[in-house]
């Protein structure tokens, strides 16, 4: 296997798995247009490196799971749950959202370190990065060598910035479009998470 593909591998996982509207790409969004595109460029840096670390770590897990297989439905329950749980706590949180948008442009907040934290307790990195990274190997396209993994990880975290980047550089050119969408982004995240959820339930 080539030394490129691992870091291209991470590189679209990443990109493509948070492509969709989440807390992490929205809150960019919501950064770049109350605080401006270079501080927004700050916090995708804090999210990038936590997910080089989430990334690094799941695949080591993925790692031991392929000599495990029966521990991967657990696994599936578990999330299932946090799914709903999540969805729910969205839901309510969107209530007070409205009503906390107008002073979030006076808050004077660290975007580097906000990154670093929303990245911390997203739980659902490293259970992402384990089934993704246990199909690809499960089809043949990844192995479990370390000098892969690690690949795997700086890519993941470079797909990261991008999309972070990419997302706030969009909501600069467009600032009015999108506000609505960003006064609404919990219970966006709410539907979402309740989707997963369902379909999560389904596929089991």
């Amino acid at each position: 296997m080539s030394l490129v593909s691992p870091l291209f591998l991470g590189f679209i996982v990443s990109f493509l798995g948070i492509l969709a509207p989440s807390m992490l790409n929205m809150t960019a969004v919501k950064i770049s247009i109350l605080r401006g595109f270079n501080e927004a460029k700050k916090f995708a840096i804090g999210v990038a490196i936590v997910v080089l670390v989430q990334s690094y770590i799941a695949t080591l897990f993925s790692r031991y799971l392929s000599a495990n297989p029966t521990y991967i439905d657990s696994i599936k329950k578990v999330a299932i749950l946090v799914f709903v749980i999540l969805s729910i706590s969205f839901f309510l949180q969107s209530k007070k959202e409205k009503r906390k948008t107008q002073s979030l442009n006076n808050k004077s907040k660290n975007s580097y370190a906000v990154g670093l934290l929303l990245s911390v307790i997203n739980m659902f990195a490293i259970p992402f990065y384990v089934g993704v990274t246990t199909i690809l190997d499960l089809y043949g396209w990844f192995d479990f060598s370390q000098l892969n993994i690690l690949l795997f990880a700086i890519g993941s975290a470079i797909g990261t910035y991008s999309l972070l980047v990419t997302y706030a550089n969009f909501a600069n050119k467009i600032q009015v479009r999108i506000k609505g969408l960003i006064k609404n982004i919990n219970l966006i995240l709410s539907i979402l998470t309740g989707v997963i959820a369902v379909i999560s339930f389904l596929n089991l």
